[in-house]
């Protein structure tokens, strides 16, 4: 395929310190013809603190406007255009609609190339302490406790850290269910990434969901990172764990029999108590 003149160059930004906004990366911000942004006035505002200039035309580009914005942009790229891609901060088509320009690009034939920088997922592993060889990004965490114990579920068997974006006002609810789901799995909160208060907080999911139930909401962006399944670790789901509370049952107190079944699971008390009771009703 004839590779057409115009290009687009994805380019990352800082999530946090603009020491993070590369060379590169500001020389490729300076010299776009269009800058197809995510939040316009978040890129303006990149510019201006960083000390940057550019002659380019601001264009938003996001989940709303993507349909009808596309065409355009690959009608300037078809004029020799430069197009350079921005999110919000941090690595554009992490959590956001870029892809689709991305993948419109090259089924148009124009070139694509990648201007890598801050990702809040990669500095979250770098700093979290947990089996970084292979990870999963699982994207933000559905709302409501149904959905997210859904999503939550899906990752419980797989044996790689897991990764999730979070709000601070629902962190302590999704740590709940996470604890439930996951069970005392080594897990870290980062927040704040390469920010002035950037802070870590990390122990088993079980104690983590406490910490943050006995507080108000923090501020700033959230990563939940999550130790994954072991290999040699017996997968119990609710109708494994009340058949096993069925039979501890016909010898034993209800208290003893969920103590028995927590012990030999490693599941939280609470859920496990919950089944009982629903298996004694």
């Amino acid at each position: 395929m004839t590779v057409k003149p115009g290009q687009l160059a994805v380019v990352s930004t800082p999530i946090g310190n603009l020491g993070d906004l590369s060379p590169r990366a500001a020389e490729a911000l300076e010299k776009a013809d269009i800058l197809a942004c995510e939040d316009t006035r978040m890129t303006w505002k990149l510019l201006a603190l960083s000390g940057r200039q550019t002659a380019a035309k601001f264009l938003p580009y996001h989940d709303h406007n993507g349909h009808s914005m596309r065409p355009k942009i690959l009608a300037a790229m078809a004029d020799g255009l430069n197009v350079a891609l921005v999110s919000d901060a941090g690595t554009p088509l992490v959590s956001d609609p870029g892809y689709k320009l991305v993948a419109a690009a090259h089924e148009q034939g124009f070139r694509v190339t990648s201007i890598p920088g801050p990702s809040a997922v990669l500095a979250g592993l770098a700093c979290a302490g947990l089996p970084s060889d292979r990870f999963l990004f699982a994207g933000f965490i559905p709302h409501g406790s149904n959905a997210a114990r859904k999503a939550f579920t899906e990752f419980a068997t797989i044996p790689v850290t897991s990764i999730w974006f979070e709000s601070p006002r629902r962190l302590a609810a999704s740590l709940s269910v996470m604890a439930e789901v996951f069970g005392s799995r080594l897990a870290v909160v980062a927040r704040e990434l390469t920010k002035l208060h950037e802070d870590l907080q990390r122990g088993p999911l079980d104690e983590l969901a406490g910490l943050y139930a006995h507080q108000d909401p923090p501020r700033g962006e959230v990563v939940i990172l999550v130790e994954g399944a072991s290999q040699t670790t017996a997968i119990f789901d609710d109708t494994m764990l009340k058949h096993m509370l069925a039979e501890e049952l016909q010898n034993s107190s209800l208290r003893d029999a969920v103590k028995t079944v927590t012990e030999l699971s490693g599941q939280p008390r609470r859920k496990i108590y919950q089944l009982a009771i629903e298996l004694d009703a």
